[in-house]
């Protein structure tokens, strides 16, 4: 299942049309979209407004490919899961947020293994086929950082 979130502030109502208008490309895949307040809504994708907490990690851990803006938490869900996520940031100009940070992070990630760029719509549908040929990049990101990392903080505190 392909699982798309637009994250819980803003509307993104280009990539909820993007990901309704290639579905019916895709018959072998399944498709779910979060799509928020937005004013378009999909007719090829079952989808919710919002989901609560425990149906959106449900959605998530079905998911084999996560396509959403370039935000934080649903990168950071992504890696925790070790799902492959495909991000199409929001761009200030179009109006879809109030900076330009999205297309930012997105640069500062496209390298990462398990996370697949989209700076261009025209490119989502190839975006989308390489997340899915990838698979389940096998890593995974813990919620807390490693136990030396933490251990050598509690000592330089303890130290000051």
């Amino acid at each position: 299942m392909i699982f798309v979130t637009i994250g819980s502030l803003f509307p993104f109502d280009r990539m909820v049309q993007l990901a309704d208008e290639l579905a019916p490309s895709m018959p072998d895949e399944t498709w779910f979209a979060q799509i928020g307040d937005g004013k378009y809504q999909p007719v090829n994708i079952p989808f919710a407004r919002m989901l609560p907490r425990p149906e959106f990690v449900n959605k998530i851990d079905e998911a084999s490919v996560i396509v959403a803006h370039a935000g934080m938490g649903s990168v950071i869900t992504a890696m925790e899961k070790g799902k492959p996520i495909v991000l199409l940031p929001r761009v200030l100009e179009w109006g879809e947020h109030t900076t330009d940070h999205q297309m930012a992070t997105a640069r500062w990630l496209a390298d990462r293994p398990g996370i697949f760029v989209c700076m261009d719509s025209a490119d989502f549908a190839g975006t989308i086929a390489a997340a899915r040929a990838s698979g389940s990049n096998g890593e995974t990101m813990q919620r807390t950082a490693p136990e030396p990392f933490i251990a050598r903080i509690r000592d330089f505190i303890g130290s000051v």
